[in-house]
């Protein structure tokens, strides 16, 4: 196994190592999980989805038979996306992990890996963009509220106190 720098450092395994001693029992869905959130930028993940999709059946995931259960994966889903050097996104459902970078998409689970199809890697990319966005606005909303409560509990505080005649 090549070492990467991403991977976690000497002795640790590649991120497509992690993902195959997560597939086969040896090593915790948080584990694996922490060490992709780590990834410093989306290169690593462009690299580890072409890995993946080396070892990967050939056959695409075109549809889901089970709409319902594919929608509660998603909606159920936490994200993190990566713009910069290379876009790419991570959501992590209840059940899958999916790793996209707008081209090339795969969705791993604890029994193996599937190659999604050009077009769903591309709204997968898009979605993770949009949770993230949408989380860092809702935490910008609340910063301002907050910064907005203090300096009003700020001002009520300096009113308070009596002038010394």
């Amino acid at each position: 196994m090549t070492q990467r720098p991403e991977s976690g450092g000497p002795g640790a395994p590649t991120l497509a190592g992690a993902v195959a001693l997560w597939q086969s029992g040896d090593l915790g869905r948080d584990a694996l999980v922490g060490q992709l959130t780590a990834v410093g930028g989306g290169e690593a993940i462009h690299a580890l989805i072409g890995d993946l999709i080396g070892e990967a059946p050939g056959h695409e995931v075109a549809g889901a038979a089970d709409t319902d259960g594919w929608r509660a994966e998603l909606l159920a889903s936490r994200a993190k996306a990566w713009a910069h050097p290379a876009s790419a996104g991570l959501l992590v459902g209840p059940h899958v992990l999916i790793l996209t970078d707008g081209r090339r998409g795969v969705v791993l689970t604890p029994e193996g890996t599937r190659v999604l199809g050009g077009s769903v890697s591309a709204s997968m990319l898009l979605l993770c963009q949009t949770i993230v966005m949408a989380d860092h606005a809702v935490d910008a909303q609340e910063l301002g509220a907050l910064r907005q409560q203090r300096i009003e509990s700020t001002s009520t505080s300096l009113s308070e106190i009596e002038p010394l005649p």
